[in-house]
């Protein structure tokens, strides 16, 4: 939020979060209108090419995840439908550790109108001159006649109409007392023609305008030639406009000056634009160049190279001395920096506490590298004085040479720098972490690709009742690769969580449990994660599957141990909601680092699965028998059923009948196998 452009942050193709600039651009009042939509339902239905929204932003989220950025302009709608031109870049971003799109957004609207404008100025500019040669031939070419001479005042008071139309014209006498004013110049000046005729021009005289400028321009109209130039002016309001002005002497038969008329054209949009431009590209607080100029001369100089210098621990500054103390770092920071600006060498503030350094042309990256270590040591040597306080500031620098993705290996290269704690990293692509998000990225095509071709499987695993031998199924997950290999859980998870995508492969998972089993009489499991209890579309979606399918009484719900679990509300309501109709509920890995024996009497739960970490040992471990045993008599007191995961063999089983466990499960007993309707 301390970021003036509009910021939005995306995970796969929908909204997660966006800055206060960025609320404001879409007129919403808070985050949560934008959560979860879709780039297409803030556009109109189609793009001024003619091709439907929805499908071109899925190419462009698809291109930005693949190459890591992607730059285009696209137009965009506010909530009561307003449309506007906005320039858009798309980057890949990793926060604490998921694959994020980052979309920055520029309101190019104003400048694409302000185009518009500076157009239909230049066109009236191209005719002002050939105007006022054809008033001279007219006037040259009046006759004695009567006819030729009133057709050749029709034909000024045409050119007048025009002129009036176009341009700014007014009149003066010898003395530059005003005379004549047109709509045009009280429309712009703010004045009224009665406050206009009779004063001096100075009226509209800006006080920056150097007195020795209008002594040269009375000097040539004096001398009877044309004066030409660009004047600051000022309107009524004390606000600044500027003219391109061309004040011409009229001259009687005599050849004396008998009047001025002057004309100008506004060209403040054409100022204003620079300005705007300016802003634009220019960070507010220190007055560097700004991100998106970063990436404009990353585009257009020849040979770029990247250092990305990244304050360390700049947060801790902010919180302890306060956001104001913070700023004047940041500033002093910044003019340190410029000491090492060259013809080759620019500087730039990309955000908060990140700065860079952008080579190009001849200077090479050990050049930059060298640059880096000179930094280093400058600021090693030389405290921050800030309102009497010493600061110490360190600060770690990623260094990328040209590529395609130069922005992209640059902040790998300071990601790894930070990880392995050293000053200075160069991205290289023999880096483990470069070698692991090329992984992570195969590895989110893969699982994007199992959901699109159904080969999100489901497996199951016996659980075989101790006392009765009757058989129950665990349901579990599996992913198919298109070159048929079969992944468990432990290869994707994580990264599909990370991915975002774990929701989808979840309610994959109880669609085809429910499918499978309804018409079976069979109780059977399906594994929950914290993450799932509290995804309310989750559970809407399976307690309507339950019901929708009626197995609600012949499943149990696993609840996957872990951090989280212990928050009795969130879970203990999900509980409770399940119970009601009819599910029977299981803790699975109990045991692990988040085993608690209050929260299990608190969540009233039906089963304790004991985790295969403890069972697999059970049999030539004495400690663990004795752990285990203790988790027994627990559940027994409470009246919950045990179940021994991972019993891969007899000797195990035979202690886990000893201590009364109720149920086994493992592969002694039966291998998961694919489950197929």
């Amino acid at each position: 939020n301390n970021i003036s452009e509009p910021v939005l942050l995306m995970e796969g193709s929908y909204f997660i979060d966006a800055n206060y600039s960025a609320l404001k651009l879409f007129n919403m009042s808070s985050v949560d209108e934008l959560i979860l939509l879709h780039p297409a339902q803030l556009s109109p239905k189609y793009q001024p090419d003619g091709e439907l929204s929805s499908i071109k932003s899925n190419n462009h989220i698809e291109k930005c995840y693949k190459d890591g950025e992607n730059n285009f302009e696209w137009l965009s709608k506010t909530f009561d439908d307003k449309t506007f031109l906005v320039e858009v870049n798309l980057k890949k971003i990793y926060i604490n550790n998921k694959e994020i799109i980052q979309s920055i957004l520029k309101d190019i609207e104003p400048i694409r109108l302000l185009k518009n404008e500076l157009l239909k100025q230049k066109e009236q500019l191209e005719h002002k001159d050939n105007f006022i040669n054809e008033i001279n031939q007219t006037i040259l070419s009046t006759s004695d006649g009567n006819k030729d001479l009133y057709d050749s005042l029709l034909l000024l008071e045409e050119y007048k109409k025009a002129l009036d139309e176009s341009s700014i014209v007014s009149k003066a006498d010898l003395n530059g007392i005003i005379t004549y004013v047109n709509d045009k110049f009280c429309q712009v000046s703010g004045y009224t023609k009665e406050e206009l005729i009779g004063r001096n021009h100075n009226i509209i005289r800006h006080p920056e305008t150097k007195r020795d400028f209008f002594t040269q321009l009375w000097n040539t109209i004096s001398q009877k030639k044309v004066f030409k130039g660009i004047i600051k002016n000022r309107k009524k309001n004390g606000q600044s406009y500027y003219v391109d002005s061309t004040i011409i002497p009229i001259l009687d038969k005599n050849n004396d000056i008998v009047e001025y008329i002057a004309i100008r054209n506004d060209l403040s949009p054409l100022f204003e634009k620079d300005k705007l431009i300016y802003e634009q590209f220019t960070d507010e607080l220190t007055s560097l160049p700004n991100r998106q100029k970063l990436l404009n001369d990353l585009k257009n100089c020849i040979s770029p190279k990247l250092a990305l210098i990244n304050l360390d621990r700049f947060k801790d500054i902010n919180n302890s001395y306060g956001i104001e103390i913070g700023d004047k770092i940041l500033k002093s920071f910044a003019k340190k920096l410029l000491i090492f600006k060259s013809t080759n060498l620019n500087i730039y503030r990309i955000s908060g506490d990140i700065f860079a350094f952008m080579a190009f042309g001849n200077f090479k990256i050990n050049e930059l590298h060298k640059t880096c270590k000179n930094l280093n040591t400058l600021c090693d040597k030389e405290s921050f004085i800030i309102d009497e306080d010493s600061f110490d500031i360190s600060f770690t620098i990623g260094i990328a040479d040209y590529n395609e993705k130069l922005l992209t290996h640059a902040e790998i290269a300071l990601y790894w720098a930070k990880k392995i704690n050293i000053d200075i990293g160069i991205f290289d692509e023999e880096m483990p972490i470069y070698k692991d998000l090329k992984r992570n990225i195969e590895l989110t095509k893969d699982i994007k690709q199992a959901l699109k071709d159904d080969n999100i499987l489901i497996y199951g695993q016996k659980i075989i009742n101790n006392k009765t031998k009757q058989i129950k199924y665990e349901t579990l997950m599996r992913m198919k690769l298109p070159d048929g290999k079969i992944l468990s859980p432990f290869v994707f998870l994580e990264h599909a969580k990370k991915a975002r995508l774990y929701p989808m492969m979840t309610k994959k998972m109880i669609e085809k449990s429910c499918d499978y089993f309804k018409d079976k009489d069979t109780v059977f499991s399906i594994n929950l994660m914290i993450e799932d209890i509290k995804n309310e579309k989750t559970i809407n979606f399976l307690f309507t599957k339950l019901i929708e399918t009626n197995v609600a009484n012949r499943v149990v719900l696993e609840i996957v141990e872990s951090e989280g679990i212990e928050k009795f509300e969130e879970v203990g309501d999900f509980i409770k909601k399940a119970k009601s109709l009819g599910c029977k509920v299981a803790i699975d890995d109990f045991g692990t680092g988040y085993s608690n024996f209050e929260y299990i009497i608190k969540l009233n739960v039906d089963f304790l699965k004991i985790d295969g970490s403890l069972i697999k040992n059970i049999h030539v471990n004495e400690n663990i028998r004795l752990t285990v045993l203790t988790i027994v008599n627990f559940a027994k007191v409470l009246g919950i059923e045990t179940v021994a995961e991972f019993v891969h063999c007899q000797e195990v089983q035979n202690v886990v009948e000893s201590l009364g466990i109720d149920y086994s499960q493992g592969y002694l007993f039966h291998e998961p196998e694919h489950l197929i309707n």
